[in-house]
């Protein structure tokens, strides 16, 4: 599954998902940095389950020095440079916000990331809420879906989402068309 980290270091991770693991079990991880084109691979031991507004798992990560020096190297970079972990690329792609069965809101996502998405909505679901996220794109039949979760709420302009829920064909998807974006 695809989702996206809240916080990171060389020992630790915490990743944000609907319906985390349980504690104890062990977790293959693939972690992606921007501009980076190495996977890094790890492994992690779920330390703790949250709930509530950052629903997700703590996972302590492995003995694995190549990958904690790997993780360290590129967090030291992030900090230098001040970059955003994913670059926004401006869009205008036509999107509906689900939230349950019986709520439902037409938009328009206005810039998109690796890591998620700004939609413009009239309806605006809750700070902290799951939501799922449904657009398409130029050249690609059939519509792209991913759980998101709602990390900023502006009046009147729309959503922040950060995705927590894509496999690996939306992973796939959404990479082909910002890279198309990124020109």
């Amino acid at each position: 599954m695809q989702t996206t980290s809240t916080s990171l270091s060389k020992d630790l991770i915490h990743v944000r998902s609907a319906r985390p693991p349980r504690a104890g079990l062990v977790i293959g991880l693939q972690l992606y940095f921007p501009n980076v084109r190495e996977v890094v691979r790890s492994t992690g031991l779920i330390a703790k389950t949250t709930s509530g507004p950052d629903s997700g798992f703590w996972a302590e990560l492995a003995d694995d020095k190549r990958s904690a020096d790997q993780i360290a190297v590129l967090l030291a970079r992030h900090r230098d440079t001040g970059d955003r972990g994913c670059p926004r690329l401006h869009t205008n792609l036509r999107a509906t916000i689900r939230r349950g069965e019986d709520s439902t809101a037409d938009g328009y996502i206005r810039n998109l990331s690796r890591s998620g998405a700004f939609v413009k909505v009239d309806s605006l679901p809750p700070l902290g809420s799951i939501v799922d996220l449904e657009f398409t794109t130029p050249g690609v039949r059939g519509r792209h879906t991913v759980l998101a979760y709602v990390v900023h709420v502006a009046e009147r302009r729309g959503i922040g989402i950060q995705f927590i829920g894509g496999n690996d064909q939306f992973r796939s998807r959404l990479d082909e068309h910002i890279a198309r974006l990124a020109g």
